[in-house]
């Protein structure tokens, strides 16, 4: 044997085991690449599936307690309402299962009972024993608790307790299967897996392993036939031959073992037939790759050739290239070929190599090309259907598609339980949808629905009543587009619908609010106005007569501010029930705001039929209405408009009923009057009084006069009494008895007043500036209150101010009150007068004898005069009794230390009458009537006996 040979044997022994050492270890490695990914994806499976458990039961519990807070189920379970609870929660009920994938609920009250039971089991089964446990613990610890019960199905329950203002009202259960795992972990791993619970040793009526959930159930079902799983124990691996085509690796362990007994065994799934088949392809590679190596050895040896191997060896060199996509650097290799003497197969191998290289990177680019279109439209499509399922569920509406060919509809999950359908109940029928309507909607929609089909309408969009399977009918909105093809024919139509039964009652709510008084419910000034602008169309046309009633409760301010709103607002209530109740059938009655009702009577063919309705009316309200333990009798004043050719609107009517009512007030309370044109011109006067005084307060044209307060025994100035008077510039004086009591009803007295103080107290300023009163002394001011003055919390501030602006002292002014107005304002009024004393300012009490009289009333408040009304001293030589009233008023006032002043003194015969009793002040018109300033500060220059002269002195 030559050397070469013996070289080449030697070289081809060590070449073969470096080859199978090499073959051995990368075998090695890669077996052990295997089990190392198998171990790590076994390991992160059971991870995923223990987090799976984890996280259902804490979604569960999650549920748990936020179920209870939904429409107000808390409060039904509180009050122990299973009607109200079940009602509430039933709608609730079908958007659970549909995304939590509940398969069981119920609410329990503090004693442990059901009020309200739900599930969608195909059979009934019973709560599990340890649910009562649980509940005990939820109920007297306020602890919600998890459990697993797989007694005959495997069920994952959440117990947790409700609570209401921190007191436990309630408990509520939730199930969900625990297949739910099977379906989370499918959407997680690429790898199967099967879940089931084993068998209990020693407990009756057990049936062995029960299946909860497999994943690829289609081609795993030869391994559940087979029997392997239920000799499967946990932790030990086990392969499994499926039909002879695949290897499987089942690792199972236990996914739950808990104090219930139950042992649920989760078994990992790993299709290995590729890795497997992999392995021992790598394997045949590497001894082919071996033999090839040893054959090319053995012909480089052979040939003894160094271009051959140089040619092989860069052919060998770029192969891998083209598998790395690396094509232009095999191009410029090939380009520049060592070429040989005689061409051989290195060089057909070369110019294969470099045909292939080409042809591989034209089908690198068209697989990219397309790859990249596959991409384009999978990512596409995927957000087309992820935007639908977002807004499918989104809206909350129920989606419908109608395929006309084929007169098929599909009705989404939520279309069916919109209309209290389990998901799946209906078929594809149209009769499923219009055997649903209403019968007065189905010409209607049929209609709208034709007309969109034949393109009369862009799209459909109609609202109509759908029947319920327990509520009954409900408002739906439908919407929906026609599909058409090519030649215009329509072939599909699509769309959606909405519930819209609370909006339609909002609405409804809405229109009758718009048209009725909140507090009453009775019909509000726009209906009552649309009533009687109807009823002024027919006397118009046809000549029936109606009337038109306003009625003012007396005396309702005075229920408000003693009694309160509330009871204020219940006596309104039972007042419109009473007068609605007195009506006749066709006549309405209203509330304008306040206390104002007003009725309109139809086919009015006299007064007399008024005067009976009044008098019902008059006669309901005779019974006191009953607020709590208090009773208030109810009357009122009515003013009443007959339909008459001159109403224009009915806002005429109002009016002339308005203007009754008012004269009706002023005139005879408690009693009605009807409308007539005289009253109007009175309106229009007040009116215009009205609107002339503001005028005049604006302009100041009021005035001051003064009315000289006489001692009648000498003949002596004492003071004044300022009066108001209004010249009305340009026109005829206005009587005080004319624009007094105007000005008390629309509230001017209060503006006018303060003007009445500011001036009185000024003059008197400027007097004593003028060094016109009398020595030391003060001649002082008397001015008048009205009640509504004496109200105002600003008429002391007012008075004090007015005071320290010009430097004056309280004595320069006496404030005259009628005891009435004292009266009307209670404890309020003494604290004013207490005011006014600390202030140093005198109190008079004006026209005694005319209000209240009271002695008591004289003996406690803080007057420091009594002025005797003018009406007793005018009767003074005419009628003894007054003589005697007057006597005994001057004593009571001399023993309380009080001044007396007598009014309306008009002829000497009353001085000496007056002056015989006692009374030693008076003023009247023997001594002057009220006169301006300028003829005052006469008599103030010779005070000292101005009025000597009148009294013969």
């Amino acid at each position: 044997m030559s050397l070469k040979w013996k070289l080449l044997l030697v070289m081809g022994v060590l070449l073969a085991g470096l080859f199978t050492g090499f073959a051995w270890l990368n075998h090695q490695s890669l077996q052990g690449q295997y089990e190392e990914l198998r171990s790590m994806e076994q390991q992160r499976s059971r991870m995923q599936l223990q987090g799976l458990l984890q996280q259902s039961q804490a979604d569960l519990l999650g549920l748990a307690h936020l179920v209870p807070s939904l429409s107000g189920l808390r409060q039904a379970l509180k009050q122990g309402d299973a009607g109200e609870l079940g009602r509430l929660f039933a709608p609730q009920w079908a958007s659970l299962q549909v995304d939590t994938d509940l398969v069981r609920a119920g609410f329990l009250d503090i004693h442990g009972r059901f009020l309200v039971e739900v599930q969608i089991l195909e059979a009934r089964y019973e709560w599990p024993p340890r649910l009562w446990s649980a509940l005990d613990q939820a109920l007297l610890t306020e602890t919600p608790s998890t459990f697993t019960d797989c007694n005959s199905l495997c069920l994952s329950y959440a117990v947790a307790p409700v609570l209401a203002n921190g007191q436990t009202v309630g408990a509520v259960v939730l199930a969900r299967p625990m297949s739910h795992l099977v379906v989370s972990f499918n959407e997680l791993s690429a790898l199967d897996v099967a879940v089931f619970r084993l068998a209990l040793e020693g407990r009756e009526g057990d049936d062995g392993q029960q299946v909860i959930g497999i994943t690829s159930r289609d081609r795993l079902e030869p391994l559940l036939d087979s029997g392997v799983l239920e000799t499967l124990t946990p932790e030990q691996v086990t392969l499994f031959q499926l039909e002879g085509r695949w290897q499987l690796e089942l690792s199972p362990f236990l996914l739950l073992d808990d104090e219930s007994g139950y042992q649920i065994l989760a078994v990992v799934i790993s299709d290995v037939t590729l890795a497997r088949r992999q392995i021992a392809v790598a394997q045949r590679r590497n001894v082919f790759m071996g033999v090839v190596g040893l054959v090319l050895f053995a012909m480089v040896v052979v040939a003894m050739t160094r271009t051959p191997l140089i040619r092989l060896r860069r052919v060998a060199r770029l192969l891998p290239l083209l598998a790395e996509r690396r094509f232009d650097s095999v191009r410029n290799e090939l380009a520049s070929p060592v070429r040989p003497f005689f061409p051989d197969e290195l060089s057909l191998l070369e110019h294969t190599t470099l045909k292939l290289a080409n042809r591989l990177e034209r089908l690198e680019a068209d697989v990219r090309r397309q790859r990249d279109s596959l991409d384009l439209k999978v990512q596409e499509l995927s957000i087309e259907r992820e935007r639908y399922a977002l807004a499918a569920a989104g809206t909350k509406d129920g989606i419908w598609d109608w395929n006309l060919e084929t007169n098929e509809i599909f009705y989404s999950p939520r279309w069916q339980t919109m209309l209290g359908c389990e998901s799946g109940e209906m078929t594809s029928q149209p009769d499923e949808w219009f055997g649903r309507l209403h019968p007065d909607d189905r010409q209607r929609l049929q209609q709208e629905l034709d007309a969109h089909l034949e393109g009369h309408s862009p799209w459909l969009e109609t609202e109509h009543r759908m029947r319920h399977a327990t509520n009954g009918y409900r408002w739906m909105h439908f919407r929906g587009v026609a599909v058409r093809n090519a030649s215009g024919r329509t072939h599909r139509i699509a769309g959606s619908m909405s519930d819209v039964t609370e909006r339609r009652r909002i609405e409804e709510q809405l229109r009758h609010d718009a048209l009725h008084d909140h507090l009453t419910q009775l019909p509000n000034r726009p209906l009552f106005v649309d009533r009687l602008e109807h009823a002024i169309s027919r006397f118009r046309r046809s000549g029936s007569g109606y009337a038109v009633l306003f009625l003012d409760l007396d005396n309702f301010k005075t229920v408000n501010d003693s009694l309160g709103h509330i009871v204020g607002d219940q006596m309104l209530i039972q007042t419109g029930q009473r007068l609605q109740m007195c009506l006749r059938p066709g006549d309405s009655v209203a509330r304008f705001g306040g206390d104002e009702f007003v009725l309109l009577l139809e086919d009015i063919t006299s007064e007399d039929e008024v005067h009976q309705v009044v008098a019902r009316l008059q006669s309901a309200m005779q019974t006191p209405v009953s607020v709590g333990d208090q009773e208030i009798f109810v009357s009122f004043s009515v003013g009443i408009a007959l339909g008459s050719p001159e109403d224009r609107s009915a806002d005429d009517v109002l009016r002339n009923a308005d203007t009754a009512m008012y004269q009706a007030k002023i005139h005879n309370p408690g009693n009605s009057m009807f409308f007539s044109g005289s009253m109007r011109a009175s309106a229009v006067r007040r009116l215009t009084l009205e609107t002339a005084m503001r005028r005049a307060l604006e302009r100041h044209e009021f005035v001051l006069h003064y009315q000289p307060l006489v001692s009648m025994g000498d003949g002596r100035l004492l003071g004044f009494e300022a009066l108001l008077r209004w010249p009305r510039l340009g026109g005829r004086p206005v009587s005080p008895v004319d624009f007094i009591p105007l000005a008390e009803q629309t509230g001017l007295i209060i503006p006018i007043g303060r003007w009445v103080v500011e001036q009185a107290i000024e003059q008197a300023a400027r007097w004593q500036r003028l060094g016109l009163s009398p020595g030391e002394a003060v001649l002082p001011i008397n001015i008048n209150v009205s009640g509504r003055q004496f109200r105002d919390p600003e008429l002391v501030p007012v008075i004090q101010q007015a005071l320290k602006h010009h430097g004056l002292s309280g004595r320069c002014l006496k404030v005259e009150l009628t005891e009435s107005a004292v009266m009307e304002s209670g404890t309020q009024a003494l604290a004013l007068m207490e005011a006014l004393k600390d202030a140093g300012i005198d109190l008079c009490m004006d026209d005694f004898g005319t209000g209240y009289s009271s002695l008591s009333q004289l003996r406690d408040l803080p007057f420091d005069v009594v002025k005797i009304d003018k009406s007793f001293v005018h009767r003074l030589s005419s009628d003894p009794r007054h003589v005697g009233i007057v006597r005994a008023v001057t004593a009571i006032a001399r023993e309380l230390d009080k001044s007396v002043v007598a009014e309306g003194v008009e002829t000497p015969e009353q001085v000496g009458l007056l002056l015989d009793l006692g009374c030693t002040t008076g003023q009247g018109y023997l001594f002057s009537p009220a006169v301006e300033a300028e003829r005052a500060e006469i008599w103030l220059r010779h005070a000292g006996g101005c009025f000597a002269a009148v009294l013969g002195r």
